[in-house]
């Protein structure tokens, strides 16, 4: 046999070589590294003799390779020698072990043939035979175990030559194996010094470490001492400023308390007189109820007098043959029409009259007012003269000293010229105590002679030509110009009596009884000692006001008038102010009486036609007087105003642009346009400005939005007006002064007031009515007049100029220099110089700052306004500008956010004007040298050039302690102020560093967690907060995270929004039980790292489950899910090295043993575990059934029936309330058919006013209901029930998830509860349940699933029904109906198919109980996704009956022949149901001839086979009848029972078995009745049977009778004594004696009562015979007892009979004589 060797000395493929010893490259490329980069340490701190100088002294890393490839080459031969050792040894034994075994089979042939030999010589077949068979056997073993041997020797030598050529193999390798020993000897020596080698660096570098770390510490210490001494300092200037503040603080607290005392005083008294308010309120409402219901009475009465004329109006129509509905409907209308044709025409008449006379009046007014002010209106000749250039405007204030309050008309003068240019007509305006009118022109025909709507333009100024022009057509022709000047009243509240075609004398004597009959009215009111004082009705609100209104538009407001007088009052509407009924309206419905505290309604309507304030007042008159309401109507104004009246600049280097914005808000609801402007040149002082009262009249039409604007009435509300305007708007109409209109006349200013300057009035349209105080915009206004057409709107304001400004601008206009004013010191308006600001909007005006030569600049703005009540405002602006040869291109270096321990760079620009370069030196502030530094420190920047300097910032965790004055450590913001020093120059170039500084930190909430206990099979999650600190946004990331961890969500990564926190969850899993201890990394995209410590201890309990979680099916409420899992005990080995072994942590192994198990159910979960306890042997497992029952939970049935019941409870009321209105409206019919009362009339023959209400009915309303408690639901209830299939239609579905633990412990399981586990080895059974809503629903019995039966009796058949519907959205194809018992009482009659969506279905179900017990069985209709279970229930009650029979024979007695007696008993229900009862009687059986075929009684006595029925009458009616035979007795109930005897012949044996049947079938009684049928009244019984009592059929033949006496009968009596020891016991018999109560009439008239006697007594009582008594008499209805004794006499032989006869008569009807035979024995005991 060949072998292959192989040479590991010379590697074939150096590819795998490194290949398969890649790993153990590693170590050896390492240190070879180490080792050559050791040299530039050697020099200075290493000794180089120390290690390998030389690299031929080093074993190369291919020797290296050759040396792990031919270890691994030896230690395979080495191991194959062994194997192959170990095969020789083993065949060897093999080999032994097999020679023994046929040795050892030897001797057993040997022996066995021997025995052979012994059975055959004694002739034992069968032991021959047996040893026989065991010997061929035996040889056959040493067959087979030769055959082995030879196998076995075999494999031997193949196995020797097998080891043989292995040591041969390995012998040549031997050289080399000791070669290679000394090579890995020289490679560990080499590795140890490379190890010491990297040992001296570490010591020497931690030396090196260790010196930093402690003069870091130093400098901490230091540093911590320096912040101790701050703090203190801190902490003392705080108390001394504490002690400063704390006197303050007292005499605040003081303050602050006195006013708290004040106002709780204030609100106690307020409530005090509120309650005082609601008492007396409640007390007259008491004290006026019974008057209310006096005139609830009286207007029903009044409404059925006015029905009852109605009818008898229908009536005599329909009597006349007409149609009264359509005669009285026409008769109805033409009334009313009648009715408002009247008032209309009076209206008519007097507006007619109202308006005439106020357009006389204002045409007069106007007359006046022309000849008293001429200077108003002006010539368009002579104003054109007086024309000069156009210059600068300023507005002119013209006062007029007028202390009337009514309006001032103000009018603009207008050029003639631009009135023809703009094509206006005049406008005439008409005034009347503050109304104004205009009369439009042909031209516009859309204005209104009297009303002005927001689109009209009015005209500025009322001039001559307004005559010339064609006005529109009045309604009176010629009025315009006759009337008279009008004068307001003295006595403005003086009543006006208006009536058409009255005469003066006519209206006087009118007022004057109008007069008395309000002295009249007007009474005083005394209520409880107290007269009534004041306002007697209290208007809410107090005053009417009408604030910022619109022309043209139309307002609203209600107000409410409460009666606070002491009882009843009136209240009637008077009127208004004069003035003001042209705007105003006021609907007032009289409400008549009013209780006190009763109110009633007003609506004020406002229509305004002019733009003007107006007051006045609602008067009314009441019971104690009359009192008014103000009306207030405000137009709306500018409330005009900026935010800063100076702006400035600062110091600003020539060139640079600045821009600031000034803000002017209105805050009032009229808008105007603004004109921003600069003041060039002159100052405001140098121009004289005068406000014109002409501007009033055109205010309205200047405006952009035409919005009305009232005038000043005077010099002096003129300057009241705009302080009282916030005022008023605060008070809101509050004050309680009338203000009454008064004429005054007008003084007439002079010329000469307003100073000798020439005043001119200009109007242009381009600059919008805007005042301007600078040269430039005058110039350019003249420039845009000239080539700008007139629009004919006249402004408000106008400027004057003295002579020397006049001079100015012709100066300016003729010059022939280009210059520009606005350029000179820099200052200019932005691009919103102009504009229109709304109602309660702002604008933002720009000033501009560019300055061209250096100096301080002081510049006047002006915001002008062509709203003639809005005052210019003025702003100054302040700059200073520097000639500075450098500058920084950017004042302020914004680096943003920064983060502690970052280096951030921005490049600074320096610009150079000069002509020559210049030197820079940067500096940076002193105390943040440590963080930011400007490279280079010095420089030069060329002429005309720029310069850059790289600024670095590299902010730390001490600027926060270093309390620097740029920095603030509580917002983290760094401004700092940084120069540039420039050479030759003394002021340095400044500029602004800022940044905002934070840190990165990320803070955890807990540095350590504790993971607790946790079994392999499980996880544990514990959640902890992340908290960026930083104001920046941050990545994050947990980094390096072992196996059996987990961090959520999203696998730990994600991004923290500035100073946000959120939670993360660490999921802890272990795989094994042992103690784990680990870190977790937190890692930002910054690359820092936050640890956190974590440790846990991993739990490998003695038992596990098959499954950790179940997921149960989608399962419907009330509707039961199953499933099943394995617990298992794998424990069955306590080796850990084989196998995990449970234990917790590193802690004692659990023993190997039954172990137990607890489930434990949370309180509440709808969850079942079968079993929940149990044992689990080793190896073994225990299948666990757990089933999921969703509910409806208990709170929310309750609540939902709660609703169910108020909905009854409000249902049940409004039926009763129904009820009760109908009842109430029979009793009234009832009551309207009697005659009423007659009316009672007032003194004048009319109703009372205010008798307009009607009774109120008794029945007030619907009961009030009252929810009940939740708790007080009863679960069997119908409300319960109706919440509960409520909820189930509307149940959506949810998806729950329980835990349920499992406790574990070693040992044998007891009772539930009882075990002792250990918590750390729990295991938790995770349950998914989803539920969703049931497809069907039971909609019957208010949805109750049991159908109970109640009590059924035994064998009887109920039916009940219950429905069920379909609640889905989905059409059920199939419902199965699951199969009940079907030996039990339950029966479905009909089936079940598909049910649509919505559709119901009824089941109908039997109950048939066949036992007295409790039925109880489930009805499952199966859907296919759920599941109806209902129960049926039923009680099968046996019914039980008792008699009043003591026995069970009842005895009817003794009757005549063709007589009968009756007797009663009782048959009781002791049953809890009604039964059906029957009486039957054997003699009617159909089975009586059968049950009578046996033998009779006095052949076999047989007392089982007794017959019931005895001798019957001969004329085939019975004998005994019951009555009644059949009937229902109730539960508990009982039932009485006649039984009948009558016989028709003589007979002893009447007899009849009576049985009591119920419900037809079950047989609950049965007794039998007996009688005796006598011939004669008088009857013996009670002796021995002589005779059958069976009736014979045959006739007896008649006995010979001897005469005069009737044949006797024989009646024998047996006596037994007992013998004794001494004596003999005494014998005793009873014979009856009886007489029948007969029915004859003979008899009942002669004796009833039957006599006896007893004859020969001595010949008995020789004997031994005794009897008591001899003779008597039986009463009719009675029986007699005889006793008979028998004593045996002396001398009596035991074993002899004693016989003796005695003769018996008895009489009654007849004499009978009866022979009594007595026989006597003595037998023994």
């Amino acid at each position: 046999m060949e072998v292959e060797y192989y040479d590991p000395r010379l590697p074939e493929d150096d590819d795998e070589n490194d290949m398969l010893f890649g790993d153990e490259e590693e170590g050896p490329a390492e240190y070879e590294e180490e080792s050559g980069s050791d040299d530039e340490f050697a020099p200075t701190e290493f000794d180089e003799n120390e290690h390998p100088s030389t690299p031929e002294q080093k074993i190369t890393r291919q020797e290296q390779l050759r040396m792990l490839h031919l270890r691994k080459y030896l230690n395979e031969l080495s191991d194959k020698v062994t194997q192959k050792d170990y095969m020789v040894h083993k065949t060897r034994d093999e080999l032994k072990r097999c020679r023994e075994k046929i040795t050892e089979l030897e001797r057993e042939r040997d022996g066995v043939y021997g025995q052979m030999q012994h059975a055959e010589g004694e002739e034992n077949v069968s032991a021959f035979n047996r040893l026989q068979a065991q010997h061929e056997r035996v040889l056959m073993e040493l067959v087979n175990e030769g055959d082995i041997e030879d196998d076995i020797k075999k494999t031997l030598d193949r196995a020797e030559y097998e080891f043989a050529q292995a040591q041969v193999e390995q012998s040549k390798f031997a050289l080399e194996d000791e070669e290679l020993k000394k090579k890995e000897i020289q490679y560990q020596q080499e590795r140890s010094e490379a190890a010491m080698l990297r040992n001296k660096k570490e010591q020497y570098y931690a030396q090196q470490a260790e010196k930093k770390h402690k003069n870091r510490d130093k400098e901490h210490v230091q540093a911590l001492r320096e912040r101790e001494r701050k703090h203190r300092q801190a902490i003392h200037d705080a108390k001394k400023s504490r002690e400063k503040a704390s006197k303050y603080l007292k005499e605040t607290m003081a303050k602050i308390r006195l006013q708290d005392q004040e106002e709780e005083e204030r609100n106690r008294d307020h409530m005090k007189k509120r309650m005082g308010t609601i008492m007396s309120l409640k007390k007259d409402i008491a004290d006026n109820r019974e008057n209310l219901n006096a005139l609830q009475a009286r207007d029903k009465y009044m409404k059925h007098v006015r029905q009852s004329d109605l009818d008898n109006q229908r009536s005599s129509v329909i009597a006349e043959g007409g149609n009264p509905d359509e005669v009285l409907l026409k008769r109805l209308t033409r009334e009313q029409f009648d009715k408002e044709k009247g008032v209309f025409d009076s209206k008519q008449r007097e507006r007619q009259v109202h308006i005439a006379a106020k357009i006389l009046r204002e045409e007069n007014r106007m007359k006046k007012r022309m000849q008293q002010q001429p200077q108003l209106w002006s010539d368009p000749k002579k104003d054109k003269t007086k024309r000069v250039p156009q210059h600068k405007k300023k507005k002119l204030q013209i006062f007029q000293e007028s202390g009337s309050s009514s309006m001032e008309y103000n009018g603009d003068v207008e050029d003639s010229s631009s009135a023809k240019e703009t094509g206006h007509q005049g406008v005439r305006v008409h005034h009347t105590n503050g109304h104004m009118g205009t009369a439009s022109s042909d031209e516009d025909p859309d204005v209104s002679p009297f009303t002005l709507t927001a689109d009209d333009k009015i005209p500025d100024s009322d001039s001559e030509d307004e005559q010339v022009k064609d006005l529109a057509k009045p309604e009176f022709e010629g009025m315009w110009n006759k009337h008279k000047p009008y004068s307001v009243p003295t006595d403005i509240s003086a009543p006006i009596i208006k009536h058409n075609k009255a005469s003066k004398m006519e209206q006087d004597i009118m007022r004057k009884v109008l007069d008395k009959h309000r002295e009249g009215i007007v009474v005083k009111q005394v209520a409880a000692g107290r007269e009534f004082k004041g306002c007697p009705f209290y208007s809410k609100p107090d005053t009417i006001h009408f604030k910022d209104f619109d022309v043209g538009k139309s307002y609203k407001k209600k107000v409410i008038l409460t009666n606070v007088s002491y009882s009843v009052n009136y209240c009637k509407l008077i009127g208004i102010t004069e003035h003001l009924k042209d705007f105003i309206d006021v609907f007032f419905d009289p409400p008549g009486q009013l209780s006190a505290g009763m109110n009633c309604e007003m609506l004020v309507t406002f229509s305004p036609m002019i733009n003007e304030e107006l007051t006045g007042d609602v008067k009314f008159l009441a019971q104690t007087g009359p009192f008014s309401i103000p009306i207030i109507c405000s137009i709306k104004r500018c409330d005009l105003s900026v935010d800063t009246h100076k702006v400035d600049f600062g110091t600003t280097v020539i060139g640079e642009t600045l821009k600031r914005t000034i803000t002017l808000t209105n805050n009032g609801a009229l808008g105007t346009k603004y004109e921003f402007a600069k003041v060039e040149g002159l100052k405001p002082r140098t121009l004289t400005t005068a406000e014109t009262s002409l501007g009033r009249l055109t205010t309205a039409d200047t405006t952009v939005k035409a919005q009305d604007e009232p005038a000043a009435d005077g010099d002096k509300e003129g300057e009241k007006g705009k302080k009282d305007k916030k005022k008023g708007d605060k008070k809101e109409g509050k004050s309680e002064e009338k203000i009454e209109p008064k004429e005054q006349p007008v003084e007439e200013k002079q010329p000469g007031d307003a100073g000798n300057v020439p005043i001119e009035t200009v109007g242009d349209d381009t600059t919008q009515g805007q005042s301007h105080d600078m040269l430039e915009p005058v110039i350019e206004e003249v420039d845009q007049e000239r080539s700008t057409p007139q629009t004919g709107t006249i402004d408000s304001k106008s400027v004057a100029f003295t002579g020397k400004v006049t001079s100015m601008v012709d100066f300016l206009e003729h010059s022939d220099m280009d210059f520009d004013i606005s350029t000179i010191d820099g200052m200019k308006v932005g691009e919103n110089h102009s504009g229109v600001i709304g109602p309660f909007l702002s604008v933002k005006l720009e000033i501009i700052w560019h300055p061209t030569i250096p100096g301080r600049v002081d510049t006047d703005f002006t915001v002008s306004f062509d709203d003639p009540e809005s005052d210019t405002i003025t702003c100054k602006a302040i700059a200073n500008a520097i000639d500075v040869p450098c500058w920084v291109q950017r004042q302020t270096v914004d680096l943003k956010i920064c983060m502690l321990d970052r280096l951030y760079q921005d490049t600074i620009i320096v610009n150079n004007r000069a002509t020559t370069a210049l030197r820079l030196i940067f500096e940076v502030p002193k105390e943040l040298r440590d963080h930011m530094e400007l490279l280079p420190k010095t420089g030069y920047i060329q002429a005309k050039s720029q310069f850059q300097a790289q600024l670095k910032f590299l902010p730390r965790q001490s600027i926060f302690e270093e309390k620097s004055k740029y920095f603030d450590p509580e917002t983290g913001v760094l401004e700092v102020p940084m120069e540039i020093q420039v050479a030759d120059q003394t002021r340095p170039v400044p500029f602004t560093v800022n940044a905002v500084v934070t840190n990165s930190d990320l803070e955890f909430d807990q540095n350590d967690i504790d993971l607790g206990y946790c079994t392999i099979y499980e996880s544990v999650k514990t959640t902890i907060k992340l908290t960026n600190k930083s104001i920046l946004p941050q990545d994050f990331g947990f980094v390096g995270i072992p196996d059996y961890v987990d961090v959520q969500p999203n696998d730990g990564f994600g991004t923290l929004l500035p100073l946000e926190t959120i939670e993360m969850d660490i999921i802890f899993s272990p795989s094994k039980a042992k103690n784990y201890s680990f870190e977790l990394t937190c890692k930002s995209l910054i690359n820092r790292i936050f640890k956190i410590k974590c440790h846990g201890i991993g739990v490998h309990p003695p038992l596990e489950l098959s499954h950790q979680i179940i997921n149960f099916a989608a399962t419907t409420l009330n509707d039961v899910s199953s499933a099943s899992f394995h617990v298992i005990n794998s424990h069955i080995s306590t080796n850990e090295y084989t196998h995990p072994v449970p234990r917790i942590g590193k802690g004692e192994i659990a023993p190997v043993c039954p172990t137990s198990f607890e489930f434990v159910v949370p309180e509440g979960v709808p969850l079942t575990i079968s079993p929940a306890v149990g044992t689990i042997d080793p190896g073994k497992g225990y299948r666990i059934q757990i089933q999921y029952s969703p509910r409806l939970l208990e709170k929310f049935i309750r609540k939902e029936s709660v609703k169910m019941a108020v909905r009854n409870m409000e249902a049940k009321a409004e039926r009763e309330y129904q009820e009760a209105l109908l009842k109430e409206k029979e009793s009234e019919e009832q009551a309207a058919k009697k005659k009423p009362p007659p009316p009672k009339k007032s003194p004048k023959g009319k109703p009372k006013a205010g008798d307009t209400t009607s009774v109120e009915p008794e029945v007030k309303g619907p009961a009030k209901v009252t929810t009940p408690h939740a708790d007080s639901i009863d679960k069997n209830s119908d409300e319960y029930h109706q919440a509960h299939t409520s909820l189930l239609r509307t149940f959506t579905g949810n998806f729950n998830t329980y835990v349920i633990p499992c406790y574990v412990a070693s040992g044998k399981a007891g009772k539930p509860g009882e075990l002792k586990y250990s918590i750390h080895n729990t295991l938790y059974l995770e349950v998914h349940c989803p539920v969703i809503k049931p497809q069907i629903v039971v909609i019957s019995d208010n949805g109750r699933t049991t159908t109970d039966f109640g009590d059924v009796s035994i064998g009887k058949h109920v039916i009940k029904t219950f429905t069920i519907q379909n609640i889905s959205g989905e059409c059920i194809e199939k419902v199965k109906i699951s199969l009940l018992d079907p030996v039990g009482p339950f029966e479905v009659l009909n089936a079940l198919g598909s049910l649509d969506p919505d559709e119901s279905h009824t089941l109908i179900c039997s109950f048939t109980p066949t036992s007295g017990r409790v039925f109880y069985e489930t009805l499952e209709l199966q859907c296919p996704n759920s599941t109806l279970r209902v129960t049926l229930a039923g009680h099968g009650v046996s019914p039980k009956v008792n008699l009043s029979l003591d026995t069970d024979v009842l005895d009817m007695g003794s009757v005549l022949v063709n007589e009968y007696v009756e007797k009663s008993f009782k048959i009781k229900n002791a049953s809890s149901l009604a039964i059906e009862y029957r009486i039957n009687l054997d003699s009617n059986s159909l089975t009586k001839q059968t049950q009578t075929q046996g033998l009779p009684q006095f052949v076999k006595r047989d007392p089982a086979m007794k017959a019931l029925v005895g001798t019957q009458n001969n004329n085939g009616k019975s004998v005994f009848d019951a009555v009644p035979t059949e009937g229902i007795i109730s539960a508990g109930g009982s039932k009485e029972i006649t039984l009948t005897f009558a016989p028709d012949h003589y007979s002893e044996h009447y007899a009849d078995g009576i049985r009591i049947e119920l419900f037809g079938q079950d047989l609950a009684h049965v007794f039998q009745a007996i009688g005796q049928c006598m011939p004669h009244i008088m009857y013996v019984t009670g002796g021995d049977e002589l005779a059958p009592d069976v009736e014979s059929l045959s006739v007896l033949p008649d006995q010979d009778e001897e005469e005069g006496a009737s044949p006797r009968k024989a009646v024998l009596l047996t006596f037994n004594s007992v013998s004794k020891e001494v004596e003999f016991t005494t014998a005793t018999r009873e014979l009856f004696i009886g007489c029948v109560r007969t029915m004859a009439v003979s008899q009942k008239k002669g004796k009833q009562n039957g006599e006896f006697s007893f004859e020969n007594l001595n010949n008995i009582n020789a004997k031994g015979f005794n009897l008591d008594p001899p003779k008597g008499q039986v009463e009719a209805g009675s029986k007699r007892t005889i006793v008979f004794t028998w004593s045996p006499p002396p001398g009596h032989h035991p074993n002899q009979p004693c016989e003796a006869s005695i003769m018996l008569t008895i009489k009654g009807d007849a004499t009978d004589i009866y022979r009594v035979l007595l026989r006597a024995l003595v037998v023994s005991e």
